[in-house]
Protein backbone atom coordinates (compact mmCIF):
# COMPACT_ATOMS: atom_id res chain seq x y z
CA UNK A 1 0.00 0.00 0.00
CA UNK A 2 1.13 3.52 -0.86
CA UNK A 3 -0.49 6.77 0.33
CA UNK A 4 0.09 10.05 -1.48
CA UNK A 5 -1.48 13.44 -1.94
CA UNK A 6 -4.40 13.67 -4.34
CA UNK A 7 -3.23 14.84 -7.78
CA UNK A 8 -5.32 16.70 -10.35
CA UNK A 9 -4.77 13.99 -12.97
CA UNK A 10 -6.44 11.48 -10.61
CA UNK A 11 -9.57 13.52 -9.91
CA UNK A 12 -11.98 11.73 -12.26
CA UNK A 13 -11.03 8.26 -11.06
CA UNK A 14 -11.08 9.25 -7.39
CA UNK A 15 -14.43 11.06 -7.74
CA UNK A 16 -16.01 7.99 -9.37
CA UNK A 17 -14.57 5.73 -6.66
CA UNK A 18 -15.90 7.98 -3.90
CA UNK A 19 -19.32 8.12 -5.52
CA UNK A 20 -19.65 4.32 -5.47
CA UNK A 21 -18.26 4.06 -1.94
CA UNK A 22 -20.65 6.67 -0.55
CA UNK A 23 -23.64 4.89 -2.11
CA UNK A 24 -23.10 2.09 0.42
CA UNK A 25 -24.51 2.63 3.91
CA UNK A 26 -21.56 0.75 5.42
CA UNK A 27 -19.16 3.35 3.95
CA UNK A 28 -21.37 6.46 3.89
CA UNK A 29 -19.79 9.71 5.12
CA UNK A 30 -21.79 12.94 5.37
CA UNK A 31 -20.79 16.21 3.62
CA UNK A 32 -19.48 14.42 0.54
CA UNK A 33 -21.43 15.52 -2.55
CA UNK A 34 -23.85 12.98 -4.03
CA UNK A 35 -23.10 13.30 -7.76
CA UNK A 36 -19.76 12.29 -9.39
CA UNK A 37 -19.39 15.68 -11.08
CA UNK A 38 -20.07 17.51 -7.84
CA UNK A 39 -17.62 15.25 -6.00
CA UNK A 40 -15.05 16.06 -8.69
CA UNK A 41 -15.51 19.80 -8.07
CA UNK A 42 -15.47 19.30 -4.31
CA UNK A 43 -12.20 17.39 -4.20
CA UNK A 44 -10.67 19.56 -6.93
CA UNK A 45 -10.81 22.50 -4.52
CA UNK A 46 -8.76 20.43 -2.07
CA UNK A 47 -5.86 20.37 -4.56
CA UNK A 48 -5.73 24.18 -4.79
CA UNK A 49 -4.08 24.87 -1.43
CA UNK A 50 -0.41 24.98 -0.55
CA UNK A 51 -0.72 22.29 2.11
CA UNK A 52 -2.23 18.91 1.19
CA UNK A 53 -5.91 18.53 2.06
CA UNK A 54 -6.60 15.14 0.45
CA UNK A 55 -4.84 11.78 0.46
CA UNK A 56 -5.40 8.64 -1.59
CA UNK A 57 -4.37 5.11 -0.61
CA UNK A 58 -3.27 2.90 -3.51
CA UNK A 59 -2.64 -0.81 -3.88
CA UNK A 60 -0.79 -0.90 -7.15
CA UNK A 61 -3.05 1.00 -9.57
CA UNK A 62 -6.19 0.43 -7.49
CA UNK A 63 -7.68 2.97 -5.08
CA UNK A 64 -8.29 1.44 -1.66
CA UNK A 65 -8.73 4.52 0.53
CA UNK A 66 -9.30 8.26 0.68
CA UNK A 67 -9.38 11.07 3.23
CA UNK A 68 -10.15 14.71 2.44
CA UNK A 69 -10.25 17.77 4.67
CA UNK A 70 -13.04 20.21 3.84
CA UNK A 71 -11.64 23.45 5.30
CA UNK A 72 -13.39 26.30 7.09
CA UNK A 73 -10.33 28.38 7.85
CA UNK A 74 -12.23 31.28 9.40
CA UNK A 75 -13.68 28.89 11.99
CA UNK A 76 -10.44 26.88 12.34
CA UNK A 77 -12.58 23.84 11.57
CA UNK A 78 -12.38 21.02 9.04
CA UNK A 79 -14.92 18.41 8.08
CA UNK A 80 -13.56 15.01 7.19
CA UNK A 81 -14.52 13.54 3.82
CA UNK A 82 -13.72 10.04 5.00
CA UNK A 83 -11.64 8.23 5.90
CA UNK A 84 -12.83 5.67 3.36
CA UNK A 85 -11.22 2.25 3.02
CA UNK A 86 -12.07 -0.65 0.74
CA UNK A 87 -9.80 -3.35 2.19
CA UNK A 88 -7.60 -3.76 5.26
CA UNK A 89 -9.86 -1.02 6.56
CA UNK A 90 -8.35 -0.32 9.96
CA UNK A 91 -4.78 -0.19 8.64
CA UNK A 92 -5.72 2.02 5.67
CA UNK A 93 -7.79 4.38 7.84
CA UNK A 94 -5.00 4.78 10.39
CA UNK A 95 -2.36 5.54 7.78
CA UNK A 96 -4.61 8.08 6.09
CA UNK A 97 -5.22 9.73 9.46
CA UNK A 98 -1.51 9.77 10.25
CA UNK A 99 -0.88 11.71 7.06
CA UNK A 100 -3.80 14.12 7.37
CA UNK A 101 -3.56 14.83 11.10
CA UNK A 102 -0.30 16.74 10.60
CA UNK A 103 -2.08 19.27 8.38
CA UNK A 104 -5.10 19.32 10.69
CA UNK A 105 -2.97 20.23 13.70
CA UNK A 106 -1.28 22.99 11.72
CA UNK A 107 -4.45 24.77 10.61
CA UNK A 108 -7.50 23.66 12.60
CA UNK A 109 -8.71 23.54 16.19
CA UNK A 110 -11.55 21.13 15.48
CA UNK A 111 -12.21 18.19 13.16
CA UNK A 112 -15.70 16.81 12.52
CA UNK A 113 -16.99 13.70 10.81
CA UNK A 114 -20.47 12.22 10.37
CA UNK A 115 -21.73 8.86 9.11
CA UNK A 116 -24.43 6.21 9.35
CA UNK A 117 -24.27 3.81 12.29
CA UNK A 118 -23.68 0.98 9.82
CA UNK A 119 -20.27 2.49 8.97
CA UNK A 120 -18.72 0.44 11.76
CA UNK A 121 -15.09 1.00 10.75
CA UNK A 122 -15.47 4.78 10.84
CA UNK A 123 -17.28 4.73 14.17
CA UNK A 124 -14.52 2.51 15.53
CA UNK A 125 -12.00 5.08 14.25
CA UNK A 126 -13.75 7.89 16.14
CA UNK A 127 -13.61 5.82 19.32
CA UNK A 128 -9.90 5.06 18.96
CA UNK A 129 -9.08 8.73 18.46
CA UNK A 130 -11.34 10.17 21.16
CA UNK A 131 -13.85 11.92 18.93
CA UNK A 132 -16.94 12.98 20.88
CA UNK A 133 -20.50 12.39 19.70
CA UNK A 134 -22.11 15.85 19.45
CA UNK A 135 -25.20 15.29 17.33
CA UNK A 136 -27.58 12.55 16.22
CA UNK A 137 -29.70 13.50 13.24
CA UNK A 138 -32.49 11.60 11.53
CA UNK A 139 -33.04 11.85 7.80
CA UNK A 140 -36.68 11.65 6.74
CA UNK A 141 -38.07 11.32 3.21
CA UNK A 142 -41.34 12.06 1.47
CA UNK A 143 -42.20 10.61 -1.96
CA UNK A 144 -44.29 12.38 -4.55
CA UNK A 145 -47.07 9.79 -4.57
CA UNK A 146 -47.61 10.17 -0.80
CA UNK A 147 -47.66 13.98 -0.72
CA UNK A 148 -51.03 15.26 0.47
CA UNK A 149 -50.93 19.07 0.87
CA UNK A 150 -53.20 20.74 3.41
CA UNK A 151 -53.03 24.29 2.07
CA UNK A 152 -52.71 26.04 -1.28
CA UNK A 153 -52.24 29.57 0.11
CA UNK A 154 -48.64 30.46 -0.72
CA UNK A 155 -49.22 34.20 -1.14
CA UNK A 156 -46.73 35.03 1.63
CA UNK A 157 -43.85 33.07 0.05
CA UNK A 158 -41.18 35.20 -1.67
CA UNK A 159 -37.77 34.58 -3.21
CA UNK A 160 -35.04 35.68 -0.80
CA UNK A 161 -32.74 38.32 -2.30
CA UNK A 162 -29.37 39.74 -1.32
CA UNK A 163 -31.18 42.69 0.26
CA UNK A 164 -32.82 40.26 2.68
CA UNK A 165 -29.46 39.08 4.03
CA UNK A 166 -29.70 40.72 7.44
CA UNK A 167 -33.22 39.45 8.16
CA UNK A 168 -32.35 35.90 7.13
CA UNK A 169 -29.07 36.07 9.04
CA UNK A 170 -30.98 36.72 12.27
CA UNK A 171 -32.93 33.49 11.72
CA UNK A 172 -30.04 31.32 10.53
CA UNK A 173 -28.28 29.14 13.15
CA UNK A 174 -24.69 30.21 13.80
CA UNK A 175 -23.53 26.57 13.92
CA UNK A 176 -25.13 25.62 10.58
CA UNK A 177 -22.90 23.90 8.01
CA UNK A 178 -23.51 26.79 5.59
CA UNK A 179 -23.22 30.42 6.63
CA UNK A 180 -25.91 32.85 5.49
CA UNK A 181 -23.53 34.15 2.82
CA UNK A 182 -22.81 30.65 1.52
CA UNK A 183 -26.52 29.80 1.49
CA UNK A 184 -27.36 32.93 -0.51
CA UNK A 185 -24.58 32.18 -2.98
CA UNK A 186 -25.57 28.53 -3.40
CA UNK A 187 -29.23 29.47 -3.87
CA UNK A 188 -28.26 31.13 -7.16
CA UNK A 189 -27.08 27.85 -8.63
CA UNK A 190 -29.46 25.97 -10.96
CA UNK A 191 -32.31 24.18 -9.15
CA UNK A 192 -31.34 25.47 -5.70
CA UNK A 193 -33.82 27.82 -4.03
CA UNK A 194 -34.10 30.10 -1.01
CA UNK A 195 -37.65 31.08 -0.12
CA UNK A 196 -38.86 33.37 2.63
CA UNK A 197 -42.16 33.84 4.44
CA UNK A 198 -43.06 37.52 4.41
CA UNK A 199 -45.15 39.00 7.20
CA UNK A 200 -45.78 42.74 7.52
CA UNK A 201 -42.96 43.36 5.05
CA UNK A 202 -40.41 41.30 7.03
CA UNK A 203 -38.92 37.84 6.49
CA UNK A 204 -40.07 35.85 9.52
CA UNK A 205 -39.10 32.41 8.20
CA UNK A 206 -37.06 30.90 5.37
CA UNK A 207 -36.39 27.58 3.67
CA UNK A 208 -33.32 26.59 1.67
CA UNK A 209 -33.74 23.78 -0.89
CA UNK A 210 -31.15 21.96 -3.01
CA UNK A 211 -31.65 19.58 -5.92
CA UNK A 212 -29.46 16.57 -5.12
CA UNK A 213 -30.12 14.39 -8.17
CA UNK A 214 -31.79 16.14 -11.11
CA UNK A 215 -35.16 14.61 -11.93
CA UNK A 216 -35.11 12.41 -8.82
CA UNK A 217 -34.13 13.81 -5.40
CA UNK A 218 -34.09 17.11 -3.53
CA UNK A 219 -33.28 18.13 0.02
CA UNK A 220 -34.73 20.72 2.37
CA UNK A 221 -31.45 21.77 3.97
CA UNK A 222 -32.72 24.47 6.34
CA UNK A 223 -36.09 25.70 7.52
CA UNK A 224 -36.16 28.25 10.34
CA UNK A 225 -38.84 30.53 11.75
CA UNK A 226 -38.51 33.52 14.05
CA UNK A 227 -38.99 32.45 17.67
CA UNK A 228 -41.86 34.91 18.16
CA UNK A 229 -43.75 33.60 15.12
CA UNK A 230 -43.45 29.88 15.78
CA UNK A 231 -46.70 27.95 16.09
CA UNK A 232 -48.44 30.01 13.37
CA UNK A 233 -47.95 27.48 10.56
CA UNK A 234 -45.11 29.36 8.86
CA UNK A 235 -42.78 26.36 8.82
CA UNK A 236 -45.40 23.99 7.40
CA UNK A 237 -46.39 26.55 4.73
CA UNK A 238 -42.76 26.91 3.64
CA UNK A 239 -42.28 23.13 3.54
CA UNK A 240 -45.46 22.48 1.59
CA UNK A 241 -44.53 25.19 -0.91
CA UNK A 242 -41.09 23.60 -1.38
CA UNK A 243 -42.68 20.18 -1.86
CA UNK A 244 -45.16 21.55 -4.41
CA UNK A 245 -42.28 23.09 -6.34
CA UNK A 246 -40.08 20.01 -6.08
CA UNK A 247 -42.73 17.54 -7.23
CA UNK A 248 -44.45 19.66 -9.88
CA UNK A 249 -41.99 22.24 -11.20
CA UNK A 250 -38.82 20.15 -10.84
CA UNK A 251 -40.53 16.77 -11.33
CA UNK A 252 -38.62 15.12 -8.48
CA UNK A 253 -39.57 11.77 -6.97
CA UNK A 254 -38.48 12.28 -3.37
CA UNK A 255 -37.51 15.06 -0.97
CA UNK A 256 -35.51 14.54 2.21
CA UNK A 257 -35.14 16.61 5.37
CA UNK A 258 -33.01 16.12 8.48
CA UNK A 259 -33.84 16.76 12.12
CA UNK A 260 -31.83 16.52 15.32
CA UNK A 261 -32.94 13.87 17.79
CA UNK A 262 -33.52 16.57 20.41
CA UNK A 263 -35.89 18.53 18.16
CA UNK A 264 -39.04 16.53 18.81
CA UNK A 265 -41.34 19.41 17.85
CA UNK A 266 -39.84 19.74 14.36
CA UNK A 267 -39.87 15.96 13.83
CA UNK A 268 -43.56 15.87 14.79
CA UNK A 269 -44.29 18.57 12.18
CA UNK A 270 -42.36 16.74 9.46
CA UNK A 271 -44.14 13.48 10.19
CA UNK A 272 -47.54 15.21 10.12
CA UNK A 273 -46.69 16.49 6.62
CA UNK A 274 -45.85 12.91 5.59
CA UNK A 275 -42.09 12.49 6.00
CA UNK A 276 -40.86 9.10 7.22
CA UNK A 277 -37.47 8.16 8.70
CA UNK A 278 -34.97 6.47 6.37
CA UNK A 279 -31.67 6.66 8.30
CA UNK A 280 -29.81 8.26 11.20
CA UNK A 281 -26.52 10.15 10.97
CA UNK A 282 -24.10 10.31 13.90
CA UNK A 283 -21.80 13.33 14.04
CA UNK A 284 -18.52 13.40 15.95
CA UNK A 285 -15.96 16.10 16.71
CA UNK A 286 -12.41 16.15 18.03
CA UNK A 287 -10.45 19.01 19.52
CA UNK A 288 -7.10 19.30 17.73
CA UNK A 289 -5.45 21.62 20.26
CA UNK A 290 -3.62 18.78 21.98
CA UNK A 291 -0.25 17.39 20.86
CA UNK A 292 -0.75 14.87 18.03
CA UNK A 293 0.09 11.21 18.50
CA UNK A 294 1.07 8.95 15.64
CA UNK A 295 -0.57 5.53 15.47
CA UNK A 296 1.47 2.38 15.85
CA UNK A 297 0.27 0.92 12.55
CA UNK A 298 3.07 -0.93 10.80
CA UNK A 299 3.83 0.89 7.51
Amino acid sequence: MHIRELEVKELHNVAEWLYHMNEQDSHYVAWLASDPNEIFEQIWTLTQFRDPLAYVAWEGENIIGFLGLLPFFDQKLCRLLGPFALENEREVIEQLWDKASITIHMHFDMAKVACFDSNEELISFTERHDFQLYNVEKTLALHRHTFDPTTSDHSSIVNVLEDDHDQVDQLHPTAAYYTTEEMLRLSKEPENYLWGFQKDGNITGYLYFETIIEGHEGEICFVNVDHYDQGEGIGSTLIEYALHYAFHALDLDVVTISVRNQNAQAEKLYRQIGFREINTIYAYEKSMTTIPTISTTIH
